[in-house]
């Protein structure tokens, strides 16, 4: 790649709580080469040529730190968003999307929103061709530009619902049951095929693994899911094979509710316990999190992605983040394929983190700096800044992103406006210019090409999903089951 330097109106580093003016990034052999003042850069590089962009506040990449690349919000096949339990009942109507038509829409999607890398949870569409999938979805993100951490599911026990399976089953009406109950496999396979598994996929990935463009991670898939033989054995062989654990945890009060039956203190307190909370583990969600469990989080080096725009339509409430920000804890930003507006928008994501208050009145409210850092330096921790640092300085990989400061100004802004706050609170897609990834551009608002290339992408998915309706609508409407699945929960409401 040529050298270059660029000058941008605005800087911000992902370390500091300013915008700087009048500095220069020198790009080179796919790194940060320099980063200083614009006299300093003229000084160290009087043979390359400074390009001044003088509509550019430039600011370091996006990680999605949870997302599961489904291309299309489930909402698409009439899966109406609602309560976690309910609605994971219905997703049978989504139809079998080829990972690869769905994590490349989604990848460009991802880059145009200043996203370059994404962590993704793995929905199979068939558990007999995991490994195939999984390939073929970091092939589409690879493509689309960006890196992805892939992540395998693994579940082996509490399918269908978390707790006295036995009794629910036999309160349905017996046709409903019968389906309920074979349609629930816990486990699909062994802890020993699911680990041979990992070292098959990261043999098959070797390649993008050791250009940084893929990561894996182990996903025992929720704590209710998931055994604690199963936390300690992936939790032994992550840290033997230098590898990080990725799963979903308390994001419904029927989970805390799960926890407490079972071992009469939090979900956090038990892993605690156990010993496996650590630097080497990451939750999404964490809704349902006690002023215990955060301070524990702190201590252990145990990190969080907060899912805001999810959490909300889901219904499974407010994450406690000024809290969990207060107490030390590290935390990342992931769109859990569900943003407001189903678009994959991340700057919108920012601010709906910034308004989800858990605290209101004269003491509610979080600086704009914990978004943009959750965003960018904290997303990066959530994989060991393998792929990418959150930050711009001087040797890391060249991601960054040019947001038009134009956009961010209209309608009007004083000149005085802090560019930083108008980034949080009016950032949107429309905002972002041009995303780099290795110092190449993998995404340009003025580039027909990127136009041509998202529409194509579309085109292609739609077909596809055509097609698949064309055969199948999916499993049929199981609403007598969601409102008997409402019901068994909603009894357990009184233990709280």
């Amino acid at each position: 790649m040529k050298d270059m330097i660029y000058a941008p109106a605005y800087f911000w580093d992902g370390i500091s709580d300013i915008a700087q003016k009048q500095m220069a990034v020198v790009v080179s052999k796919e790194k940060i080469q320099f980063v200083g003042t614009i006299l300093e850069v003229q000084k160290q590089y009087p043979d390359i040529q400074i390009g001044y962009y003088d509509n550019w506040l430039m600011i370091p990449s996006f990680t999605d730190a949870h997302d599961h690349g489904r291309a299309v919000s489930p909402v698409g096949y009439s899966v109406s968003d609602r309560c976690l339990e309910m609605w994971l009942q219905d997703l049978g109507k989504i139809p079998a999307v080829p990972h690869y038509l769905a994590t490349y829409y989604d990848g460009l999607n991802l880059a145009a929103s200043g996203v370059t890398t994404v962590l993704h949870s793995h929905n199979p569409n068939k558990w007999s061709n995991l490994q195939e999938e999984l390939v073929d979805a970091a092939r589409g993100y690879n493509e689309a530009g960006i890196r992805c951490i892939i992540c395998p599911p693994y579940i082996d026990q509490n399918k269908g619902v978390y707790d006295k399976r036995q009794e629910f089953i036999a309160s349905l009406p017996k046709t409903i049951g019968e389906k309920f109950s074979s349609g629930i496999h816990d486990q699909i396979f062994t802890l020993d095929e699911y680990f041979k598994m990992i070292a098959q996929l990261r043999k098959t990935l070797q390649l993008q693994i050791e250009k940084e463009m893929v990561e894996i991670q182990l996903h025992p898939n929720g704590g209710q899911w998931c055994s604690d033989t199963a936390l300690l054995a992936m939790k032994e062989y992550a840290i033997t094979n230098d590898m990080r654990i990725h799963m979903h945890l308390l994001e419904t009060k029927y989970q805390y509710i799960y926890a407490q039956r079972k071992w009469g203190c939090s979900f956090i307190q038990h892993y605690k316990e156990i010993g496996f909370l650590g630097p080497w583990v990451s939750f999404a969600h964490t809704v349902w999190l006690t002023k215990e469990d955060i301070k524990i989080l702190a201590e252990s080096g145990a990190m969080i992605v907060t899912n805001p725009s999810s959490n909300l339509r889901l219904k499974s409430g407010t994450a406690p983040l000024k809290s969990m920000v207060e107490a030390g804890v590290i935390v990342g930003l992931g769109l859990d394929g569900c943003s407001f507006d189903d678009d994959q928008d991340y700057l919108r994501e920012i601010r709906v983190a910034w308004f989800n208050m858990e605290v209101t009145g004269v003491d509610g409210g979080i600086d704009k700096m914990i978004p943009l850092k959750m965003a960018t330096v904290n997303g990066a921790k959530i994989s060991g800044e393998k792929l990418s640092s959150g930050v711009i300085k001087k040797g890391v990989k060249a991601d960054f992103v040019c947001i038009n400061i134009s956009q961010l100004r209209k309608p009007y802004a004083d000149i005085e406006a802090d560019i930083l706050e108008l980034l949080v609170q009016r950032g949107t897609k429309k905002s972002v210019e041009n995303v780099f990834v290795n110092g190449e551009v993998v995404y340009s608002l003025q580039e027909e090409s990127c136009r041509i290339k998202m529409s194509n992408a579309e085109q292609k998915l739609t077909d596809a999903i055509v097609q698949l309706r064309q055969t199948s609508h999916g499993l049929p409407d199981k609403q007598e089951l969601i409102m008997a699945v409402h019901d068994f929960y909603k009894s357990w409401e009184e233990e709280i």
